[in-house]
């Protein structure tokens, strides 16, 4: 097949375009700049690279800023599948306008390229989150004007309805991955985002706690709902459930990728203090913030924008993509402690810069 990816420079993107190359699929990356077709050229083997082909544009502009001769080149090859894994993750809500902006319009952008020239079948990578407030996450779409947590699902949101509105011009698909970590064999995560921005600020802890041994006695409390469990997917499994979805998807499906053994942030908390051989840490409930310190405040500060992930209970509904990897073959994940404690192990023996 003919495959158009965009966020191919991405931590998922990589990745996907990899595997799509390795399963025998021609694949066009869109990429903003030559320093991103060069970083992206360098992550992939030089015996995948012929049916490698790199598209500059962007999400911002109608056409995705291509000449025309382009687009008529690519409606003439016949391009079989979008996969549109590009978006703006932010969850600060002072970006909200640039999140819509990209999130959004520039998916609506690519939906209108996509159906110009001819693409069969559009699959638009979003997020389990887009359920906002609620507790429970069936695979069906979630009403725009519900509560979220911040403009990132927001945007997400309305993506999903946009994707959904074009399914008479073309076959559309969603797919919802939750918290994306990184590689189950190698640990390897290109991101410093969720549990490696967690992972990241107990690093940090713990080389100030060791320029201070005065203080190494002490124990400093960190806010999070213990009880409550964090889903976790290791990005091969993303890329895998998004490949296999190039032979065994359906149309107006919508797929959560999804971890079937959910961890307590109390597992998980546990295994990043004996990765990290911290002793003198505990969690405190988040109703109980007024009790920290000013000290302990200032150590909480870089984990306050995953706050609210760190105290919710929610579940997904994963029939869809079990059903998918049911015919594909393959099985659902389960990162349960041993697994979750050797990525994070490995990833950890990587250098740390304070």
């Amino acid at each position: 097949m003919k495959i158009l990816v965009t966020g191919a420079s991405g931590f998922v993107g990589k990745k996907l375009t990899e595997k799509l190359l390795k399963k025998g699929h021609a694949v066009y990356a869109l990429v903003r700049s030559e320093q991103k077709k060069k970083e992206l050229i360098s992550k992939i083997p030089e015996a995948l690279q012929k049916r490698f082909s790199i598209i500059f544009g962007n999400l911002d502009s109608p056409g995705l800023g291509l000449e025309m001769e382009k687009m008529k080149e690519l409606k003439q090859e016949g391009i079989d599948i979008v996969y549109h894994s590009a978006a703006y993750l932010s969850f600060d809500d002072r970006e909200r306008e640039k999140s819509f902006n990209i999130n959004v319009e520039g998916t609506r952008h690519l939906l209108d390229f996509s159906t110009g020239i001819g693409v069969k079948r559009f699959f638009h990578v979003s997020t389990a989150y887009t359920l906002g407030m609620k507790e429970f996450a069936e695979e069906a779409l979630h009403d725009v004007d519900g509560r979220f947590v911040n403009s990132y699902e927001e945007s997400k949101c309305h993506a999903e309805h946009l994707v959904f509105s074009y399914r008479d011009r073309m076959d559309v698909s969603i797919f919802r991955p939750s918290i994306i970590i990184g590689d189950s064999v190698s640990g390897e995560a290109e991101t410093t985002f969720a549990l490696y921005g967690m992972l990241r600020s107990f690093q940090l802890f713990k080389k100030r706690m060791e320029r201070r041994p005065a203080e190494l006695g002490k124990t400093f409390a960190f806010l999070c709902d213990e009880d409550s469990p964090s889903n976790f997917v290791p990005v091969d499994y993303v890329v895998s459930v998004l490949t296999e979805a190039a032979v065994h998807g359906e149309k107006e499906k919508i797929y959560h990728i999804t971890n079937s053994y959910e961890l307590s942030n109390g597992a998980i908390f546990t295994i990043i203090k004996n990765s990290l051989g911290l002793t003198n840490v505990k969690l405190l409930p988040k109703e109980d913030k007024d009790l920290l310190s000013p000290e302990e405040q200032r150590f909480n500060e870089p984990l306050a924008v995953f706050q609210t992930y760190l105290s919710k209970q929610v579940a997904f509904d994963d029939t869809n993509t079990r059903s998918m990897l049911d015919k594909a073959g393959e099985s659902p994940v389960y990162v349960d402690e041993t697994l979750l404690t050797h990525m994070i192990k490995s990833y950890c023996r990587g250098p740390v810069h304070a």
